[in-house]
């Protein structure tokens, strides 16, 4: 039980080291000594716990999906308006960038891959979904004659949710994205109350 208690500990500490390595040098200069040294292993050590660089990239990845779902799910049981809904959304994401490096650490290697994958990347197009259907929801939801001209379309609106945290994360000052969530919150509100509407009704 112990052996297996230490093992565990291990392998957590390594996806820390691996994490730290990816946040700052993204996956193709990432060094696999590098995260050994971090870790006090032996580079053979190192890969009894995970067989290769793919593998350590692989597990990281997971844990984004796991946290994605997470923090997505808070955010469909809400009766803020869809607006303060995907500003809430955003920064939650961003906060757990900020509180969590094995996070930040898939997010840039999910986020480097995406040029060259047929997809775009599982977080954002489950972002981009969920918040076409929070949109939508608030069309469908909507009483006659609230209907305004000129109003925002959903798509529009779940494209601009997604933009603004890539956008943030992308440019963000330092590595670590410290302030990010501040920086999507500023950025919400760069943009503006208007139009507050949705094609078909005004976000409640």
């Amino acid at each position: 039980m112990a052996k297996q208690a230490r093992s565990l500990r291990t392998h957590e500490l390594v996806l820390d080291a691996a994490a730290v390595e990816f946040v700052r040098h993204g996956y193709p200069r990432a060094n696999l000594q590098h995260v050994a040294a971090r870790t006090g292993l032996t580079k053979g050590a190192l890969y009894g716990h995970f067989a290769s660089k793919e593998h350590l990239a692989r597990a990281l990845t997971e844990h984004l999906d796991e946290v994605v779902g997470e923090i997505l799910a808070r955010h469909t049981a809400t009766d803020l308006p869809v607006r303060e809904r995907l500003r809430a959304l955003c920064r939650g994401l961003a906060e757990r960038v900020e509180s969590d490096v094995r996070f930040n650490a898939a997010l840039r290697l999910v986020l480097e891959e995406a040029p060259a994958g047929p997809e775009p990347p599982k977080i954002l197009a489950d972002l981009r979904a969920l918040a076409t259907e929070m949109v939508e929801g608030a069309v469908d939801g909507a009483e006659a004659g609230q209907a305004l001209e000129g109003a925002t379309p959903a798509a529009a609106l779940a494209d601009l949710a997604t933009v603004i945290l890539v956008g943030a994360y992308c440019t963000a000052p330092d590595l670590e994205r410290r302030g990010l969530a501040e920086r999507v919150h500023e950025l919400w509100d760069a943009v503006g109350e208007g139009p507050q509407a949705v094609r078909g009704t005004v976000a409640r």
